[in-house]
């Protein structure tokens, strides 16, 4: 009789630890439900209020921020993204002119009925809408103008200072010349292997439809057919490997300086993520089996698969955006006084570039190595640098992003010019990845997150953001790295584990606080990334080290030159 209580009440016991560990899973999953429902809930109140006042906003301040040429237009010009966008497929596969209108695509086709669709969410596709940049925009309203003038003036009095700095103590109005001497030095070289490079992306053209050719000519012989589909794959990721080695080694055998082996690397990489996005468009369509358009006289025998024509893709390699397309929106004319003040103000930020490169980083780093080095002049350098940091930061966002793509879409008529998002709004890291950069932001996220989502992680949004945040630092550091010669992967661990850190840690940032705390840490991380990388650039300069074995080549010379 007692051993059957005591069963009993170890059997109640039991149940009710295995009752309350139900009971504690519950109450987690309901804390985590309610957590996230209040904060996607809050997210979307703030979105209500914001669309609120912007819309307030556009209908006092900014009449035409909508509109780029005047009138009221229909399309929602905060987003660049729609899902499934439906193309006619009868769109003329050409560079056409579509002032004011969409010009998209999609490289899925529909699914059949009674196919059946998968199950897990869509991620959106990018579209193109006429528009113009934030900063146009912005620069009608009169209030923001007189700020552009501001600083037109003291870019003015920075020149002064500098004429008369060089007058009065060197004898001699330099103008910064000496940086641009030194740092576009051997341009010749860069300029012809930039042509090279043409010829290369231009012969891939033709070798995509020759794959295409081939591959419906042996439709009837499907082992045949795959394999030539599988060596040709096998010749393209190759042939893109050897396009990047080249590029990255040729810096180092040139001895190119900073400026030209900067403009090398990025132009080698701008057209390394055109040719992708190419093929990574074209592809589907052809494996689809997509034919050309009707009013093609090719069209109704079907003998050969669709490829675009090459003007298409000509254009797309010079258009000032990474993600591929058969046509664009088109602006009815260039206008030239737009294009020429475009122009000036990128011959403008690049000499005051090497204003701030001779009066600022040459002064304070100039001898490093040399002259004695503790913890106080160090942080004494760090803090000199933090405003000149800051203004190399931001001009340089100015510089490529506002002034120098919107120069070349307005000789280009390229309608769609939202190369950047209102960033300096943001007060999160996530909305600073987003907005900041919108071009190279829509290259990973079409044609990286979404096959990485899609296809290798299958659905993990948050692998899928770690390998786009992995690579871009990998890219960002091997420009870097190769321009300054030297291993030295601050950039890589900034970007790469700080700024994902960042993304995660100030999700839940109050507005006003997040805002204020991101521009702190731009602030900081600009000026000690700018300092780190100039201090082991005159460090390797200045000591006179010894690289007896291939570690010493990963030991910092900044460490190295004071131990």
């Amino acid at each position: 009789m007692a051993d059957g209580i005591q069963q009993q009440q170890r059997r109640g016991a039991a149940e009710l630890t295995e009752l309350n560990f139900v009971r504690e899973k519950l109450q987690k999953f309901q804390s985590t439900m309610l957590q996230d429902f209040e904060q996607r809930l809050s997210c979307m109140v703030e979105d209500v209020l914001q669309d609120m006042r912007q819309r307030e906003l556009r209908a006092h301040e900014f009449r035409n921020f909508e509109s780029p040429y005047g009138g009221v237009s229909r399309n929602n010009t905060w987003h660049n993204r729609m899902s499934n966008p439906k193309v006619p497929s009868t769109a003329a596969s050409d560079v056409g002119d579509s002032p004011n209108g969409h010009a998209n695509g999609t490289t899925t086709p529909a699914p059949h009925q009674g196919q059946k669709r998968p199950q897990r969410r869509q991620l959106p596709d990018k579209v193109f809408v006429a528009r113009e940049s934030y900063l146009t925009t912005l620069l009608q309203v009169e209030h923001m103008r007189t700020i552009y003038h501001i600083f037109y003036i003291i870019l003015i009095m920075f020149l002064l200072n500098v004429i008369f700095y060089d007058y009065f103590v060197k004898g001699r109005i330099d103008l910064g010349l000496g940086t641009f001497r030194g740092g576009l030095k051997r341009l010749h070289w860069v300029f012809g292997v930039w042509l090279l490079e043409h010829v290369f992306v231009l012969a891939l053209y033709y070798a995509f439809q020759g794959w295409a050719l081939v591959r419906h000519k042996l439709k009837q012989h499907s082992s045949l057919q795959r394999f030539w589909s599988h060596s040709c794959l096998i010749m393209y990721i190759s042939s893109q490997l050897v396009f990047c080695f080249v590029s990255s080694s040729l810096c180092l055998k040139f001895g190119l300086p900073f400026v030209s082996a900067c403009i090398l690397l990025l132009e080698s990489t701008r057209l390394l993520m055109k040719m992708h996005a190419f093929i990574r468009y074209n592809a589907p369509r052809v494996l689809a089996g997509k034919e050309k358009t009707d009013d093609d006289k090719e069209a109704a025998s079907g003998e050969r698969p669709f490829v675009p024509p090459v003007r298409s893709y000509v254009y797309y390699l010079f258009a000032p955006t990474l993600i591929y397309r058969d046509r664009y929106p088109r602006t009815s004319h260039i206008r030239w006084k737009f294009a020429l003040n475009r122009f000036l103000e990128v011959v403008a930020v690049a000499f005051l570039y090497a204003f701030i490169h001779e009066r600022h980083i040459h002064e304070h780093f100039g001898e490093y190595g040399k002259e004695e080095m503790g913890p106080s002049q160090l942080i004494l350098k760090l803090f000199g640098m933090m405003l000149p940091s800051a203004v190399i930061f931001l001009c340089g966002f100015y510089l490529i992003l506002h002034s120098w793509l919107n120069f070349t879409a307005e000789l280009l008529r390229f309608g769609d010019r939202m190369f950047y998002k209102d960033w300096w709004t943001s007060h999160t890291y996530d909305a600073y990845y987003r907005n900041w950069n919108v071009v190279v932001h829509d290259w990973l996220y079409e044609y990286v997150y979404k096959d990485m989502y899609t296809h290798v992680f299958k659905g993990s949004k948050v692998a899928a953001s770690l390998s786009v945040f992995m690579i871009s630092a990998l890219v960002h550091e091997q420009v870097l790295g190769f321009a300054l010669q030297m291993f030295f992967p601050v950039m890589f661990f900034l970007f790469g584990v700080v700024g994902v850190a960042l993304v995660y840690l100030m999700r839940s940032a109050p507005k006003v606080l997040g805002n204020m705390f991101l521009w702190f840490s731009l602030i900081l991380g600009n000026g000690v990334l700018i300092s780190l990388y100039a201090m082991e650039y005159y460090a390797q300069k200045n000591c006179d080290l010894s690289y007896e074995s291939w570690t010493d080549h990963l030991v910092p010379a900044v460490w190295r030159c004071y131990n």
